[in-house]
């Protein structure tokens, strides 16, 4: 039996499935759109597929189409619009249905999505096909922006890449603290790379302005030493010092009195000088509640170098002051601060496979799991085991809460289906068909022995007895039918030598019978159909004209008296 059109449903909404809109607009089987559009990674997808069920196929009627699963990206579902009726579907009913495909798909990739359906038939039951097409899951493109700059790749496993684009272009200066170690003041950097898991800060500054403040700051002063009225210090009385600071003449500041202190004496300050002014310092000994001495004692004056002095003179005295400078810079135009983050990854899987109970395991633990077979992953195969029921070559994958992911090996797993039996049927030509082959490998035998030639899905018994089928897959299962007894046939005590050649053949063919007188000479197809009848048989040589018959392989059949007898001839053209 050909392979059946198989329906493809696929998409994805957020939490749970919705009912679907069929598209009544399309009238030809088949499966629309026949794209699936590209979903993104973390963002939620919502798609129907509508689908138009043959009617038939070689002749047979289609009575069922039961949509069995479907292969999606890690954290997608889907759910049909038949599904109180277990997604069956009968197209001499209706032959329109509809999948709604939901979820958020955790995984960027191309995946292929394969459909599994069983048909059912006038014919045979539970026919398996299986549909593929492709999609794309790309990795979540949404940027993370602020009034600043903008983020793409934000969130993600390391090494995590991340662009950045500056959201105000054009201003005067610019400073970028990456978080990473890594600083910049390009308008627009380059992208940064953050290998190790964790959580970076993103700083940034913009300046509309540049201009910048010369900041002087009178720190410190300190007298060294001082003479006045008696010479200097110590003397017969103790000094009391004080300063005044003039600006462009004027005080402007004036120090407190370190009373009966001989120096050194020192003073903190904290006084702004403009850079453009001048500044002089006076140093005076203060008489203050001394009648006898009058007033206070002028010591000396100095005028301030904005780079300080050690030991400088002011008059009779010698000291020094400090002056600290700092820039100024203009307050940013634009303040911003934001979070890249940076996520490890699951430990790797181990799997195994039981033969004795057709269960895949894994030792993974937490997160989430999904499992696949032949690179398409299994619907709601999520838990720590699966039950095979398909052979195929399995993998898992492990995915952490920030959406990392883990892959184990492969593991083949065979499983030989209990339950599945070659179905055999007789037409009117009285052909045996095996309806359900699929991509089996097909053996005909009569009472247990083998008939090497006969591998196609339709045989011509040539004797009488019980004939079987076996088929076996690409893994070694085999499936053996049930005998099917066979009436017809050339005994022993009748049967006659004859030959067909060439063969392969080309424009003719020659059959050449010996032996017996033959009623008629039929070349069949595979399908059953006879493309050449010839009723007047010679006893020896018959030449048939091949011109009018396709390149392919038929069944040359001799028929005597209800009885056949075949040969495989090639033809190419």
């Amino acid at each position: 039996m050909k392979k059946i059109l198989l329906l493809l449903l696929v998409s994805f909404p957020a939490l749970v499935g919705a009912q679907c809109l069929i598209d009544f607009s399309q009238t030809q089987p088949g499966i629309y759109p026949d794209t699936m559009p590209v979903g993104y990674v973390n963002q939620a997808y919502n798609e129907d597929i509508t689908f138009v069920l043959p009617l038939d196929t070689m002749g047979f009627d289609f009575t069922n189409f039961e949509i069995v699963s479907i292969s999606l990206p890690v954290g997608l579902s889907w759910q049909c619009n038949n599904s109180a009726n277990g997604c069956n579907y009968n197209p001499q009913v209706n032959q329109y249905g509809c999948v709604n495909v939901y979820g958020t798909p955790l995984l960027a990739g191309q995946y292929q999505v394969d459909v599994a359906v069983l048909a059912d038939l006038t014919v045979a039951q539970g026919v398996p096909t299986t549909l593929s097409v492709y999609m794309e899951i790309l990795p979540n493109n949404v940027p993370v922006s602020n009034n600043g700059f903008s983020m793409l790749g934000a969130a993600g496993c390391a090494p995590q890449t991340v662009a950045f684009t500056n959201n105000n272009p054009g201003l005067l200066g610019y400073s970028w603290d990456f978080g990473n170690g890594n600083l910049s003041t390009l308008e627009n950097p380059s992208p940064q790379v953050y290998s190790t898991p964790g959580t970076y800060v993103v700083n940034y500054e913009a300046w509309a302005v540049l201009d910048t403040i010369d900041l002087y700051t009178l720190t410190g002063v300190t007298i060294n030493s001082m003479s006045g009225y008696g010479g200097g210090f110590p003397s017969y009385d103790d000094a009391d010092a004080y300063y005044i600071l003039y600006e462009n003449g004027s005080v402007f500041s004036q120090s407190g009195i370190i009373a009966n202190t001989n120096p050194p004496v020192s003073w903190t300050t904290n006084v702004i000088l403009n850079p453009a002014n001048v500044y002089t310092i006076e140093i005076w000994e203060s008489d203050a509640g001394e009648i006898l001495f009058g007033a206070d004692d002028y010591i000396g004056i100095h005028t301030l170098n904005l780079a300080g002095c050690n030991g400088c003179a002011a008059g009779s005295s010698n000291i020094n002051y400090s002056i600290a400078y700092q820039q100024i810079l203009p307050s940013p135009a634009v303040v911003s601060v934001d979070t890249v983050y940076v996520s490890g990854y699951p430990a790797v899987p181990s799997i195994a496979f039981d033969s004795l109970t057709s269960t895949l395991s894994t030792t993974a633990v937490g997160g989430s799991l999904q499992w696949y077979v032949n690179g398409g992953s299994i619907s709601g195969a999520t838990n720590q085991t699966h039950n095979v029921t398909m052979s195929g070559n399995y993998h898992v994958i492990s995915i952490n809460s920030n959406g990392c992911v883990s892959y184990s090996d492969t593991v083949l797993a065979v499983y030989c289906s209990p339950t599945f039996v070659p179905v055999v049927e007789m037409n009117t030509a009285g052909n045996l068909i095996v309806t359900n082959a699929g991509n089996y490998d097909v053996q005909w035998y009569v009472n247990n022995s083998i008939l090497a030639a006969d591998t196609f899905e339709i045989a011509i018994p040539i004797v009488p007895g019980d004939y079987t089928v076996v088929l076996t897959d690409e893994y070694g299962c085999e499936y053996t039918s049930a005998p099917t007894g066979v009436n017809v046939g050339i005994s022993e005590e009748t049967a006659f030598t004859w030959r067909i050649y060439p063969n392969p053949a080309t424009d003719f063919v020659y059959v050449d019978v010996q032996g017996t007188e033959v009623d008629r000479i039929e070349v069949v197809d595979l399908s059953g159909r006879v493309v050449i009848s010839v009723d007047e048989v010679a006893e020896m040589k018959n030449k048939l004209d091949l011109q009018t018959v396709s390149s392919g392989t038929y069944l040359v059949r001799l028929l005597q008296k209800g009885r056949v007898m075949s040969q495989t001839m090639i033809v190419q053209k």
